[in-house]
């Protein structure tokens, strides 16, 4: 049924209603003809909404899918079906269905339950297929479902910042907002008092209300309805503050914070650097202290943890202001100092103190972010300004990914300039192109952009309660598209696969390996047995800069049956598979291919059926009938050794140099030494098959007298240099088995290392 129905919407790309005349009806009396309807495909029609009780599941967590209906089909529905087919990336894992009747225009709701399988930290779509009695087609949608014991795995990151006297209802309601984008953490912003004494009141008994740095009222109940409600919903709370923030008057308020913490624009402590606010907040400026100062660390850290035994917070979302390199900074002493050098050592004091909490620090605009991405925190978080491009972001992710190897969530606020032009309680909108351009990029390079909070407003501005701009509903609706997608496919795009270089090519389009205007973006990664290639439309654009500050930014000129040629390293390629959030609500489809091969290389070529803001393909290679054929084993399960009488084994299986995973196989000895391994493969179909192998041959002496990949008795020498290289060696199957083997005679010195050995049916 699965490949019935991606065949019936691949190839039906179109909408189109269809009536369909049933048979006469003939009596004795007379002949009557009787019409009878069959319903049509129509987005919509039927399935209005489909979601999942929780943005994350920890694994062995049941996933509850609701799907809400409204007939809008024109008739009556009787035994009507709708059925849910659950998908890892390429593969259905698992369907069920229910059956139901709707008169014309009523309404209903369906509830599913589904057990995913229990490993870790994996993305599944969940299609919903709807069907009249007779099983044609009326309607579909997607949702998404991510199962992982930590949300830093795959960050989803939102925001709240008012904290205003409300029902626990709108409270609740905020968070399933929220939930439904599938957002599993909430940074909770200006939550707290002042920044050095964030607590108001004590830990037994905090204050019922208290303001915040903009003098407004916040209301404990609203603050723990939030937290608590969040944590139902498998939503982390992420408590926000300085690292180095004191109010006017610190030293003497009775905190105990002291003068000699802090950081001075002068080497006699005459001025302390400081942040100025608006006339009229709760302190003229925030003094700044120094986070070196073990002092003050010591002091934040346990202010921080009488937060954590007041409210049930998660972790601590430490911030900063940037960096302000137009004066000089010094300790009390005189001392000259880089505000950034303490920022590690502060964090790492925090870690340590309170190990079981999260730790995020804001690395604004890259500045820190060298130090920090080996600091004890969970994720990187870089918030950033200035007219960056989407392959410059790239670049920070990538640097950051190096360093690091956590998670990266992105904070940049859309359309900064034009937002002020509104007011709160007048706003103006988002540029919906802007947006969702930044999103696909963002999300494609294997990111987040921290943008959703609060009663599912977006971020304009870097004080998180402005609310000048709104979303319009088209923009709610294809955001919520995008991060289904982001969900669906985080294996792909946020599970450690590594950049590669491999050349894509789009015959007639306008294309680039950079973000660059008026061309298509593309980029390629690789991993998992997945060679990935990611589709930016940026035709049409000019400024390619994020942040559209001016709300100018128009949609990309789409595009319809664009030919991609690829030239893949892990092949023969087995399967070409397409997903667009843009496309068929992020299905994935099984594209036909043509392979060959060039200058270049060896390439696929294939036809994408559109191109609005992002296309994404996914490439598989064929089966490899040998066992064992990365020797990701540890040993050699599957092959068979051999070497002289009298001779010592050359052999060994490790981890050093490999060429891809975890293990290779490799010869040696000092001394003159022959080695062969061999796989026979037996009970094969007759045809044809091709067999592939990375080598690296390397003499340290005398060049061996033989080093060869041997199949069927037929050799394909080895290059003896050092480098890595890809044999190949075709091989027609008459008595159903092939014998693929490796063998060296050497005088003594030769490495041969083998990896990555595959046997496919052509």
């Amino acid at each position: 049924m699965k490949n019935k129905v991606s065949a019936m919407k691949f190839l039906g790309k179109r909408m189109m209603a269809v009536t369909v005349m049933m048979a006469l009806i003939l009596s004795a009396a007379s002949a009557a003809i009787s019409q009878v309807k069959v319903f049509a495909f129509l987005a919509g029609s039927v399935i209005t909404e489909l979601s999942t009780d929780l943005p994350r599941y920890n694994p062995g967590q049941t996933v509850t899918i609701t799907a809400k209906l409204t007939n809008d089909t024109g008739g009556s529905l009787s035994n009507a079906t709708v059925t849910l087919y659950y998908k890892h990336l390429e593969q259905e894992v698992g369907m069920e269905a229910q059956t139901f009747s709707l008169g014309s225009g009523a309404t209903g709701t369906l509830t599913f339950s589904w057990q995913p399988p229990s490993t870790d930290y994996q993305g599944y779509l969940i299609e919903a297929w709807v069907r009249d009695s007779s099983g044609n087609i009326l309607d579909n949608l997607n949702t998404a479902a991510d199962v992982s014991s930590s949300w830093t795995k795959f960050p989803r990151y939102g925001y709240l910042s008012v904290f205003n006297s409300q029902s626990s209802a709108a409270s609740s309601d905020t968070i399933q907002k929220l939930a439904k984008y599938h957002i599993n953490a909430l940074q909770y912003y200006d939550w707290h008092w002042e920044h050095h004494v964030p607590l108001s009141g004590t830990v037994s008994n905090p204050s019922t209300t208290w303001n915040d740095v903009a003098n407004r009222t916040i209301y404990k109940q609203t603050l723990t309805d939030y937290i608590s409600f969040a944590h139902s919903s498998n939503m982390s709370a992420m408590a926000y503050n300085l690292l180095y923030g004191a109010f006017d008057g610190y030293d003497t308020d009775g905190s105990g914070v002291q003068p000699s913490w802090g950081i001075y624009t002068d080497t006699n402590h005459t001025t302390q650097w400081g942040f100025p606010l608006p006339g009229g907040w709760a302190t003229s400026k925030i003094h700044f202290m120094n986070p070196a100062n073990t002092s003050w660390q010591n002091y934040i850290i346990s202010r921080q943890k009488d937060v954590f035994n007041a409210f049930a917070f998660d972790g601590w979302h430490v911030d900063q202001v940037g960096e302000f390199p137009d004066t000089s900074k010094y300790d009390y002493n005189g001392n000259p100092i880089n505000q950034s050098s303490g920022f590690a050592s502060l964090l790492n004091n925090a870690k340590s103190q309170m190990p079981n909490k999260t730790i995020i620090f804001n690395n604004v605009n890259t500045y820190g972010y060298a130090d920090t991405a080996n600091a004890n925190v969970d994720l990187m978080y870089t918030e950033l300004w200035d007219d960056r491009d989407l392959s410059n972001i790239k670049d920070v992710l990538d640097t950051q990914t190096s360093l690091s190897g956590k998670a990266s969530v992105f904070p940049l606020y859309m359309n900064y300039n034009y937002q002020e032009q509104f007011q709160d309680l007048n706003p103006g909108h988002f540029n919906t192109p802007a947006v969702l351009l930044a999103d696909a990029g963002i999300f494609a390079m294997g990111a987040q952009h921290l943008e959703l909070g609060d009663n599912l407003n977006m971020l304009d501005h870097e004080y998180f309660p402005n609310k000048h701009l709104i979303m319009y509903d088209e923009l709610k609706k294809k955001l919520l598209a995008q991060y289904d997608f982001a969900v669906a496919y985080e294996n792909l795009l946020r599970d450690g696969l590594a950049n590669t270089n491999n050349r894509v090519e789009l015959p007639g389009i306008a294309s680039s390996t950079r973000s660059d205007a008026n061309k298509v973006w593309t980029f390629t990664k690789a991993g998992k047995g997945y060679e990935v290639i990611q589709m930016i439309n940026q035709l049409g654009i000019t400024d390619t800069a994020v942040r559209d500050k001016d709300a100018t930014k128009p949609a990309p000129s789409p595009q319809t049956d664009i030919t991609v040629k690829y030239y893949y390293t892990n092949g023969p390629v087995g399967q070409v598979n397409y997903a667009s959030p843009d496309y068929d609500n992020g299905k994935t489809h099984q594209l036909p291919f043509t392979a060959g091969s060039d200058g270049y290389g060896n390439y696929v070529q294939f036809t994408v059926p559109t191109l609005q803001y992002w296309d994404m393909i996914y490439i598989t290679p064929k089966p490899n009938l040998l066992l064992n054929g990365g020797f990701e084993s540890g040993d050699l399960t599957g092959w068979t050794e051999w070497h002289p009488s009298g001779q010592a084994a050359a052999y060994g299986i490790d981890g050093s140099d490999v060429h891809e995973g975890g293990k290779k196989l490799f010869f040696w000895n000092v001394n003159a030494y022959q080695q062969s391994v061999h796989q026979i493969k037996t009970g094969l179909s007759n045809g044809s098959y091709t067999v592939t192998a990375w080598v690296k041959a390397t003499a340290y002496g005398s060049q061996p007298s033989s080093a060869r990949l041997e199949v069927n008795g037929a050799y394909t020498n080895f290059t003896v240099d050092g480098i890595w290289r890809q044999y190949t060696a075709d091989v027609t199957v008459s008595g159903g088995q092939v014998d693929v083997g490796f063998y060296v005679n050497s005088p003594g010195s030769t490495s041969i290392q083998i990896d990555d050995v595959k046997l496919v049916k052509n």
